[in-house]
């Protein structure tokens, strides 16, 4: 399963398209700052074909609730934590988004926000299991030297998985 981790696109939605159709993803996670219609973004995806999570950031507008402050699923032996991360202070560090994935059983915690590559195991704290923690960047706008990028998340049928940050 390959599946395409985004996130704060801010409005810049034709790079989206063109990383859907370069990846031919079988799941999207867009984690924040879409800043584009979530409905319209699927229908170009093709859902529901393709699940699609779309998480909202601090610059989204979202008058119907289309978008979700956090997400919490299962997927192949894994449960995964999505936020955008600006409720978790991640400018501030990471501990309040580990500890969120720790108390919903999570040991995968995604977040965008910060438009910087971030990749690391990181210690969940009271004896708990490390948390992979994990940021694509920004598609659209990176900061801190970094360079346009998302990441490529491949998952095999029996939970091994491996990620990859690519870049535009």
């Amino acid at each position: 399963m390959k599946i395409l981790i985004i996130s704060d696109s801010h409005s810049f939605s034709n790079l989206l398209y063109e990383v859907f159709d370069k990846e031919s993803p079988d799941m999207v996670i867009h984690l924040g700052d879409l800043e584009d219609s979530p409905d319209d973004v699927a229908r170009r995806l093709g859902v529901p074909k393709i699940p699609c999570v779309f998480i909202k950031g601090n610059c989204d507008y979202d008058p119907y609730g289309k978008l979700l402050k956090s997400s919490v699923f299962s997927l192949k032996g894994h449960r995964f934590f999505c936020a955008h991360g600006h409720i978790q202070g991640v400018n501030y560090g990471l501990d309040r988004l580990v500890y969120s994935a720790q108390e919903e059983g999570c040991y995968i915690a995604l977040y965008g926000h910060t438009h910087r590559p971030f990749d690391e195991f990181l210690d969940g704290g009271f004896g708990g299991a490390k948390i992979h923690v994990i940021n694509p960047g920004s598609i659209a706008l990176p900061r801190g030297g970094s360079e346009q990028s998302y990441v490529i998340m491949n998952m095999t049928d029996d939970g091994a998985y491996d990620i990859e940050f690519r870049n535009l």
